[in-house]
C-alpha cells in the first residue's frame, strides 16, 4: 500500500508559519476541523496532543509526530504541515522541526497509525529527504516526494528499535563497562568485535554475582550477612579484569524484518530483558527492550 492513499491533500498545510507548538497544531488544527466530521473543538484537540507529548517527552529533530488517540473520533486524519521556518518546538527538542506529521487516531485505527508513521520516521530520518521539504509549496509536490513510499504490511523490529546505543569490546576493562552502564540507565551492554559484530553481552547482574563468594549464593538466609568483602573485592579488581571474564551469550537476536509480534512475545514471556537486532552479516544495528513497546507500541 502507498503511504499516499492515506493522506488527504485537505490535511496537507505548506507554508505553516507560527512561533509556538500551540500556535502551530491549533493552526492544522483549525484547518482540519472544517473536513472532519467531529464534535470534538480545536481546544480539545490541541489539549489532548500537548498533554500527551510533554508525557511521552520525546525530543523532535527535524521532524514532529504529535498524536492523539479519541474514542469520538472515526477514523484516522493524518495531517502534514510544512513550516514556512523552522521552530524548535520543545525545549528538549534535538533541532528545529521542519515538516509535522499530526495524527488523529480512533480506537479502530492504531494498526495502520503505526504502519504509517513507521513509514514517514523511515523516510524523514534520511537527512536529504527532509531537506527536500523547504522546496515544497503545495500538497502535490509533497504527493510527488512520497510517490514510490510503500506502507510495510508489518511493523518490524527496525521501526521501534532503539538505535542510540552504547557498547563495549572484549578487551575493555570492567570498569569502562561499569561507567557506560551508569552513565546510560542501562544494566546490560552488547559486546562487540573489532567489525562491530554481535559476540555476547556484559549483564550488571552476572558482573555482581561473579563477586559475591560461593558461600553467600549457597545460603537461603542472609539477615546476619554484613561483611563488606565482595564490594572490596570489585574495587580492587575493576579495572584489571575484563569484559570477556563476564560476558555471557548474546542470547535472542532477531533481524530488521522480524515482524512485531514475534519479538514481543518473547519480551512478554521473559525469555530476555534486551533483544538485539542485528542485519545479515551479525552487525549490531539496535536494542529491543520492553519500554520500547510501551513506548512506541501501546503509548506511541
Amino acid at each position: 500500500m502507498k503511504l499516499n492513499s492515506i493522506l488527504n491533500e485537505n490535511f496537507i498545510f505548506c507554508e505553516v508559519q507560527g512561533s509556538t507548538r500551540e500556535e502551530i497544531y491549533g493552526s492544522m488544527l483549525e484547518k482540519a476541523l472544517v473536513n472532519i466530521d467531529s464534535s470534538l473543538t480545536v481546544e480539545q484537540l490541541l489539549a489532548g496532543i500537548i498533554e500527551r507529548e510533554d508525557m511521552i517527552g520525546v525530543p523532535y529533530e527535524g521532524m514532529a509526530l504529535p498524536h492523539l488517540r479519541h474514542h469520538e473520533l472515526n477514523d484516522l486524519f493524518v495531517l502534514v504541515g510544512v513550516l514556512k521556518e523552522p521552530v524548535k518546538l520543545k525545549p528538549n527538542d534535538f533541532a528545529p522541526t521542519r515538516l509535522i506529521v499530526m495524527s488523529l487516531i480512533s480506537n479502530e485505527t492504531s494498526d495502520i497509525y503505526l504502519k504509517s508513521i513507521a513509514a514517514f520516521a523511515r523516510f524523514f530520518s534520511k537527512a536529504d529527504n527532509l531537506k527536500k521539504c523547504e522546496n515544497i509549496k503545495s500538497p502535490a509536490e509533497l504527493f510527488e516526494l512520497l510517490e514510490d513510499l510503500n506502507v510495510k504490511e508489518n511493523i518490524t523490529a527496525e521501526d521501534i528499535m532503539c538505535k542510540d546505543f552504547q557498547a563495549v569490546k572484549a578487551d575493555d576493562y570492567l570498569s569502562k563497562a561499569l561507567d557506560i552502564m551508569e552513565k546510560s540507565g542501562k544494566s546490560i551492554l552488547p559486546v562487540l568485535d573489532a567489525e562491530n559484530k554481535l559476540v555476547g553481552k556484559v549483564d550488571a547482574t552476572e558482573v555482581l554475582k561473579g563477586f559475591v563468594p560461593e558461600y553467600l549464593l549457597m545460603m537461603d538466609n542472609l539477615k546476619f550477612v554484613s561483611s563488606f568483602e565482595m564490594f572490596d573485592k570489585f574495587f580492587k579488581e575493576e579495572d584489571v579484569r575484563f569484559v570477556k571474564d563476564f560476558m555471557t551469550p548474546q542470547g535472542e537476536i532477531i533481524f530488521l524484518e522480524t515482524p512485531l509480534i514475534q519479538f514481543t512475545v518473547t519480551l512478554a514471556k521473559r525469555d530476555s530483558d534486551m533483544i538485539f537486532v542485528v542485519d545479515a552479516e551479525n552487525k549490531l544495528r539496535g536494542l529491543v527492550t520492553i519500554n520500547d513497546i510501551i513506548h512506541k507500541i501501546l503509548r506511541g
